[in-house]
């Protein structure tokens, strides 16, 4: 239990230091990810955003950048997110805003009342704690029956080519090691592997796109259309921290089974980022 409490605290450390270089707080850096977010909801059912008064919780809000997009769908939002630095950014956001209650405490431990929920949200964040599985449960308990969970996790790269998924694994190595630099080292590392890595293999999936080709197995493709400051900002998150843990669909389904979820209403995008999905709880 000590050693997942200490591996928490430095995850936590992690991106809060992140929340605070990358806080999204610019109207121009907002949309260079509005797209990305229009790609996360895909899965959810269109008519219940169409309402805008959702009662809607973002677990891991980060800096709000996903929050500044869900406030149109939401007669109250809970933002819960355990790290200082990057609740200092919530709270210059959004503490005016009296449909906002921000929290800074944590996915399982938090005041969000009980079956309370239309819509649970946890984007890029459960493969960052030691039991995503307890995650997803703590999450549930927060939703009311028929109410709807969205949520990103890292894919296992399973519908990938057997070549993409060996660079992946040297790519990981280096996570491994570049997690535990110091601060400054980590932030300069990961700037240099923005630079020399994403942007270059963005700008080849976007020439490969132009004559005619798709860059689907090209790594990193999907960063083609997206800005420098979102590639700085995905390096730093994928190469700075210390825990990663990536899933397939039967192991994420598997993890919906025990959570009080309805399987049937369970709807996976085809497209990316995989293996983005929505569920309903059941009733």
């Amino acid at each position: 239990m000590t050693s997942d409490k200490n591996q928490d605290d430095h995850v936590i450390s992690h991106f809060g230091g992140e929340w605070k270089a990358f806080n999204y707080l610019d109207s121009e850096q907002l949309k260079d990810v509005s797209q990305q977010f229009a790609a996360y909801i895909k899965p959810l059912p269109g008519e219940l955003l169409k309402t805008g008064s959702l009662s809607i919780a973002d677990f891991g809000a980060g800096s709000g950048r996903w929050a500044h997009f869900l406030l149109e769908y939401a007669s109250k939002l809970w933002l819960i997110e355990p790290g200082k630095e990057s609740f200092a950014v919530l709270k210059q956001r959004f503490e005016s805003n009296s449909k906002v209650h921000l929290l800074n405490e944590t996915v399982s431990e938090n005041e969000v009342p009980a079956n309370s929920l239309d819509l649970a949200v946890s984007l890029g964040v459960l493969h960052h704690i030691p039991d995503t599985s307890m995650g997803i449960r703590d999450i549930s308990t927060k939703i009311k029956p028929g109410g709807y969970f969205l949520c990103y996790l890292y894919y296992a790269l399973e519908n990938k080519p057997l070549a993409y998924r060996a660079l992946w694994n040297i790519s990981n190595s280096f996570r491994l090691g570049i997690s535990k630099l110091p601060y400054g080292a980590r932030r300069v590392v990961c700037e240099a592997i923005a630079g020399l890595v994403y942007l270059p293999l963005a700008k080849l999936s976007k020439l490969v796109e132009k004559v005619g080709v798709s860059s689907k197995n090209i790594p990193l493709h999907h960063y083609k259309d997206m800005s420098f400051y979102v590639m700085r900002n995905d390096a730093y998150d994928r190469f700075g921290t210390s825990l990663e843990q990536r899933f397939t669909k039967v192991q994420i389904t598997q993890m919906l089974v025990n959570s009080d979820f309805d399987l049937e209403t369970l709807k996976f995008s085809d497209s990316e980022p995989y293996w983005t999905f929505s569920i309903q709880k059941s009733t």
